[in-house]
């Protein structure tokens, strides 16, 4: 689904963390350093055939994260490979995919003015520390703008829903005053960790600042946001373990045909949750305007196959319990 979209070196990144990423080995495996195994074949087969031309940028990413455009990229590895295999003659020895690429990018086409030596771990270890908050382990701030910049951008262009919820833990100064931020930061920690559980994998769960947390929801209306929200607060206000209950306050929005911007989405969501404080706090609160836009006709996907593609997500979480609000 990805290579129907424009892509961002922030998707680029992330990549990076997938389970499926296309590392430096296995690049390296398909140049021809190692025998590839039956599954490695299937696997890049497979990525090659929904990745397109884009399946030779992500190989040069993999090994300089440096973006290359797929209609230079395909040629460019062919190029590589012919001077890995003249170096490798010339050498009387294997040079490795790696070194053959940088020195071609560096002192044949000048592409890389600088290249410094990384271990791949150590890269995977930077990319996520830049995307997490350091206190509860969950996206920080500027990836959460970054995600919710992107997902609002696809509900304007292809009209595919997505949906917010802010959190914000009720009365938490009364907690750091009286427990001291110690104790503050315990719970946050709690808190960030049964928000994770709550939600599903598809979700992104954000510490938005402070006591508050955000979770986009993609792919999704509001009226499974609202459900989702439900499980969430029940969850949240269950785990949190003390000296006096915790208890939150949720704010739900969904994209509609007011939506300009990822701001606008925030905003809503914003409102719903200052209605939720107003009105006693310790509840879940749904955004007041729902006016929502089909999908465009010229969407890949039209909106039952987007919410059908989710299903094994939302079946792994039963209903949440009947609540008063």
């Amino acid at each position: 689904m990805r290579s129907y979209f424009e892509e961002t070196d922030g998707d680029r990144r992330r990549a990076i963390l997938d389970a499926d990423a296309l590392t430096v080995d296995l690049v390296s495996a398909l140049a021809g350093d190692r025998p590839l195994t039956a599954q490695e074949k299937v696997h890049l087969d497979r990525r090659r055939e929904d990745r397109g031309r884009r399946f030779f940028s992500d190989l040069f990413y993999s090994m300089t994260h440096q973006y290359f455009p797929p209609e230079a990229a395909e040629n460019l590895w062919n190029e590589v490979l012919q001077h890995k295999k003249g170096l490798s003659k010339a050498l009387a020895r294997n040079v490795s995919t790696v070194v053959a690429t940088l020195d071609y990018l560096s002192n044949i086409t000048g592409d890389m003015h600088s290249p410094t030596l990384v271990c791949e771990t150590v890269i995977e270890e930077i990319v996520g520390l830049s995307f997490r908050d350091g206190l509860t382990g969950l996206f920080n701030h500027s990836y959460f703008s970054e995600q919710m910049d992107l997902e609002v951008s696809r509900f304007i262009r292809y009209g595919i829903p997505v949906s917010l919820m802010m959190i914000d833990i009720d009365d938490f100064k009364g907690v750091n005053d009286s427990f001291g931020h110690q104790e503050g930061d315990r719970i946050l920690n709690v808190l960030g960790t049964a928000l994770m559980r709550a939600a599903r994998e598809s979700d992104t769960c954000c510490r938005y600042g402070g006591e508050e947390f955000a979770v986009i929801l993609p792919m999704t209306d509001m009226s499974i946001a609202s459900r989702i929200a439900a499980r969430v607060h029940v969850a949240m206000v269950t785990e949190t373990a003390g000296p006096r209950k915790v208890t939150v306050s949720v704010g739900v929005a969904s994209c509609c045909e007011l939506t300009r911007s990822y701001r606008d989405l925030v905003r809503k969501a914003d409102a719903a949750l200052y209605q939720a404080k107003r009105k006693g706090k310790n509840r879940v609160e749904i955004s007041t305007v729902d006016r929502t836009v089909p999908p465009c006709a010229k969407s890949p996907y039209d909106r039952t196959n987007l919410m059908h593609s989710h299903a094994h997500n939302r079946s792994a979480y039963p209903n949440p319990p009947a609540r008063s609000c």
